[in-house]
């Protein structure tokens, strides 16, 4: 189906609803913008300013402050002044009929929604439902269950028995992790045995997983939609982790290469295609109704299952870019569709789809410094700009805003390939971390 016919089908659905977007990022709200219902973006960072002529708020702005989303929730600070603010800006933007689009369920909006439940529809799951597909040793006990979809094993350990993980390394090294994580927070490298204690990552539930270290394989990342007739597949990148200069995490999210995804292979994407699909029908089992994500580690040939993203990701906003450029439904569009209850469009296979986009790229430039800092990043920026090529800014830190460290200074976007593996930039492209550093160094 072409997207046209979908944003028709799902701009009928909606009728007279406005349409809000709340998530993340404002940018991320740019495939949205040419639906007829669209009338606001509100964030956590970065006002959506492309339309001029819709509401934009964003929580820094009442805060005074860019927060790291991978360490601070909304949902823990909701009698926090700035808040309180926000959430009152959000309820007067929804005093006629109206859409909240979700980038993940949040008690702040499920709170909301049933408040003024007459007028108000939250198109996402509730979120302590979404809170279980969070979970990751449910999850990917889950799917390991299956049979079918080849996968990291992953071993639990209860706090108390944590010396067991000592006779995991043998020749290599071992990855703990939390059992709830995102962008790469809540997992640690340990290369010595001696290491585990002091890096072991407690939590709520008293244990940790537990793997052997895969070297070589490369991240992927692909986007998809689960409705109620069936998955569909979206766009697959090599995944940026822990790129030294742009994020301070070793496993840290920093960016996409959708280019390089086109060197995996027809038949690794369609082994990734298998698998998406396959996971997407269990997630659909148990209620699940939307666009997620799936991260993959490709090893010797072969995309092993690592987790499942049950949201909209950080990709998401790219690979939206370079559907709607083939004139497809992209994962925004189809979220909404879904929860429209719309029968699932036809779709080209994994392969076809990234054969045909474009070369694109987007790298996230993260505060690595230890301490809350007001920054000015116009030299980062004009460096962007120099550079040959399409390129573009985006998420850019107001000169006002205090950043924390962890948080997204600036998000780069280009057209055409920035890395290798996904653990490194390429080498036209190094001196921007230098820059960053130089800039961290005015601001220590």
């Amino acid at each position: 189906m072409e997207r046209d016919a979908l944003k028709t089908a799902v701009e009928s659905r909606l009728g007279a609803r406005q349409l809000l977007w709340v998530g993340l990022r404002g940018d991320d709200a740019e495939p949205l913008s040419d639906l007829e219902q669209f009338a606001g973006s509100f964030s956590l960072i970065g006002r959506y300013v492309r339309r001029r002529d819709v509401v934009s708020e964003s929580y820094e702005q009442f805060s005074g402050a860019r927060v790291d989303p991978e360490t601070w929730d909304i949902d823990d600070h909701l009698n926090d002044e700035p808040v309180v603010a926000f959430r009152h800006a959000l309820l007067r933007a929804l005093s006629r009929e109206s859409a909240i689009l979700p980038y993940r369920p949040s008690a702040l909006l499920s709170a909301i929604s049933f408040s003024q439940r007459e007028r108000v529809a939250c198109l996402g799951l509730f979120p302590s439902l979404q809170s279980a597909f969070e979970h990751k040793p449910w999850v990917e006990s889950s799917i390991a269950a299956l049979g079918d979809v080849p996968y990291v094993p992953w071993t639990y350990i209860a706090d108390e028995d944590q010396m067991l993980a000592r006779s995991f390394f043998g020749d290599g090294t071992v990855v703990l992790r939390r059992s709830r994580t995102s962008g790469g927070e809540g997992i640690v490298h340990v290369r010595d045995p001696d290491d585990v204690r002091s890096n072991w990552p407690r939590g709520a539930d008293a244990f940790a997983s537990i793997s052997r270290f895969i070297d070589d394989a490369i991240p992927v990342n692909v986007g998809a939609t689960v409705w109620r007739d069936g998955v569909t597949v979206h766009h697959a990148s090599v995944q940026l982790i822990g790129i030294p200069g742009l994020v301070s995490r070793e496993f840290g999210y920093c960016g996409n290469d959708f280019a390089r995804a086109k060197d995996l292979g027809a038949e690794v994407l369609d082994q990734i295609e298998e698998s998406t699909t396959r996971i997407g029908d269990w997630l659909r089992s148990y209620g699940f109704r939307g666009s997620f994500g799936v991260d993959f580690l490709v090893a010797d040939g072969r995309p092993l299952f690592l987790e499942v993203n049950p949201r909209f990701q950080g990709s998401t906003h790219a690979s939206a870019r370079l559907d709607i450029e083939q004139g497809l439904p992209d994962l925004m569009l189809e979220h909404l569709a879904a929860w429209l209850d719309l029968d699932r469009p036809a779709a080209p296979p994994l392969r076809d789809r990234v054969a045909a986009a474009s070369d694109f790229s987007h790298v996230v430039f993260h505060r690595i410094a230890d301490e809350p800092d007001v920054l000015d990043i116009t030299p980062l920026v004009r460096s962007i700009r120099e550079l040959p090529g399409r390129n573009g800014t985006e998420l850019v830190l107001p000169s006002e805003i205090e950043c924390a460290p962890g948080a997204a200074m600036l998000r780069w976007t280009t057209w055409q390939t920035v890395t290798r593996s996904g653990y490194e930039l390429l080498d036209p492209f190094n001196h921007l971390s230098a820059v960053l550093g130089a800039e961290r160094q005015e601001h220590p």
